[in-house]
């Protein structure tokens, strides 16, 4: 980093941390990195879960490093370097480190192998040979946004500020969706070089992909006004020509160029970040050089009605209210319609079964109870399983939700601000921490209470097996929606709870923002020379 980097970051800093300046503290951690961090320039490919991503990147290394599935898989963020030789260095949360084979990083990445993060790992890095034409360039597989897999401390939307340049993965069969776009504009403002990957276009045939790329151009042009490439990418059909393209037009450049991307990256984030200082500081200028009587006034302006806490708590809480009012519903339309298929299934399979038992009632009793403990089991497991993407779409409209409150009150107080005080603050974004949802283990209840095996005496099977058999058959269904109402319910239960973890979040988001605003407000006269002498560095050095 050059002198004037250094320099600029050093006041950004202590300006941020002098006047308390909380919610920018993501985005200078992130310039801090980027400084510090060996030179090293992390291209990132974000995107929604099953979007292609992991596999794009498999691509371009030429091996299978990075775990794929038929389920959204990357739990942790998972970094690909340059190195002598394949090593794998798992990054706890506490700060230690190990190595370990190469062929144990899905224990560590994905969802299977550590489910809800259980071993606490933050990052994973992987040093492999097949890079040493790339030095200085870091890979990023980041967890899929809107996937319920996402239980790293550090989630993809709390890393977004450290993206120096963006893949971002977008799936020809959604082509473009809200949630791609939005994942855009996040991009743009962190990063210098943003490229839009479009995936799995196998799927289409030569006259769809001229038209969804056409589309997914003009749509690009339209919300971003251009300057964002489009290229396609197939791992399965015509890859060594869409990887060439890839290199040719995205990481060749890169790679040719690191310093120079780097400082750019720099650049990029130490504007926006002393951009959003300068409208701070502004405020608490303002504030400081007006009287107490009219100092109170201005105060009342800015956080007014609209803006006040408890008002956006219940907006938030209405939206929860909105979606949790969903979940058991969603659930059971997936989950309920099953329900016949699964009794024919071991209903037959009982009935079969029954000939070839012998043995007194509380045997058979005891028998029965484990079979159909099994063959519940093994039927609901793949439903439970089946499950993960209404838990994820219900999860997904909860964010947007809540974002879309969170940007509503971000609009009124800049309005607010504007108005009161003619200047503009930049806040940062709210950084969603998806919350952890494992898959619901099957859980097979006891099929009767009473303990034959102290009865069985009395109840010998030459008079009771016939009967014994019609009443087992005849508890398939009940057995079935039993337990199929049971899943449902701990679904619902784990997905009520991390809803209302989003809505905590967005709560405290808000009041982070407005303790923020509070403080600048409330400068006094004693204040304004040192105000007015930080907003002027900072505003000499945006100049240069």
């Amino acid at each position: 980093m050059d002198v004037e980097s250094i320099g600029r970051l050093a006041l950004v800093t202590d300006v941020i941390r002098c006047f308390e300046l909380t919610t920018l503290l993501p985005s200078l951690r992130a310039c801090e990195q980027l400084a510090g961090d060996n030179g090293l320039l992390d291209v990132a490919v974000l995107g929604q879960f099953k979007s292609g991503k992991s596999s794009l990147l498999n691509a371009i290394l030429g091996e299978p490093v990075f775990p794929v599935g038929s389920i959204p898989v990357t739990a942790v963020i998972t970094r690909a370097t340059a190195g002598a030789s394949r090593i794998v260095r798992v990054r706890h949360d506490d700060g230690t480190a190990e190595e370990v084979a190469a062929d144990r990083i899905a224990e560590f990445v994905t969802e299977a192998g550590n489910p809800e993060n259980r071993r606490k790992v933050a990052v994973v890095d992987v040093f492999t040979p097949t890079l040493s034409d790339s030095p200085g360039v870091r890979l990023v597989d980041t967890p899929g946004l809107g996937s319920v897999f996402r239980h790293n401390t550090e989630t993809t939307r709390s890393w977004m500020p450290n993206v120096a340049v963006a893949l971002v993965a977008v799936s020809s069969e959604r082509p473009l969706s809200d949630e791609d776009r939005r994942l855009i504009a996040e991009a743009r403002e962190t990063a210098p070089r943003v490229v839009v990957v479009l995936t799995k276009v196998d799927l289409l045939s030569d006259s769809e992909l001229t038209a969804v790329t056409a589309f997914l151009e003009r749509g690009l042009r339209e919300h971003f006004g251009g300057g964002v490439a489009v290229l396609p990418f197939s791992c399965r059909v015509g890859t060594d020509r869409h990887l060439r393209g890839l290199r040719e037009a995205v990481l060749l450049p890169v790679c040719q160029g690191v310093a120079e991307e780097r400082r750019a990256a720099i650049a990029f984030k130490l504007t926006a970040l002393t951009r959003a200082c300068c409208g701070y500081l502004a405020v608490g200028l303002e504030a400081a050089q007006r009287a107490h009587a009219d100092r109170q006034r201005l105060r009342a302006a800015v956080l007014d009605e609209s803006v006040n806490a408890a008002v956006i708590r219940d907006e938030l809480r209405l939206v929860e209210q909105g979606v949790r009012a969903k979940i058991r519903p969603g659930f059971e339309a997936v989950l309920l319609p099953r329900a016949p298929q699964v009794e024919r299934q071991l209903t037959a399979a009982l009935a079969s079964e029954l000939k070839s038992w012998r043995g007194n009632l509380a045997e058979q009793t005891g028998r029965y109870e484990a079979w159909m403990a099994e063959r519940l089991t093994a039927e609901l497991k793949p439903m439970s399983d089946g499950v993960v993407p209404c838990a994820d779409d219900l999860l997904r409209q909860a964010e947007q939700r809540f974002r879309r409150v969170i940007e509503a009150f971000r609009d009124r107080l800049n309005r607010n601000v504007k108005e009161a005080m003619g200047v503009a603050i930049s806040p940062a974004s709210w950084e969603a921490r998806q919350p952890g949802v494992a898959v619901i283990p099957v859980a097979v209840s006891r099929t009767f209470m009473t303990n034959w095996d102290l009865l069985w005496w009395m109840l010998p099977m030459g008079l009771v097996g016939g009967l014994f058999r019609r009443h087992v058959i005849g508890r398939v269904s009940w057995e079935v929606t039993k337990n199929l109402t049971r899943l449902i319910a701990d679904w619902v239960e784990a997905v009520d709870r991390a809803v209302a973890d989003l809505r905590h979040q967005a709560s405290e988001w808000v009041d982070t923002e407005l303790a923020t605003l509070e403080r600048l407000l409330g400068q006094r006269g004693g204040e304004t020379e040192e105000l007015r002498e930080a907003l002027r560095r900072l505003q000499d050095v945006s100049s240069h």
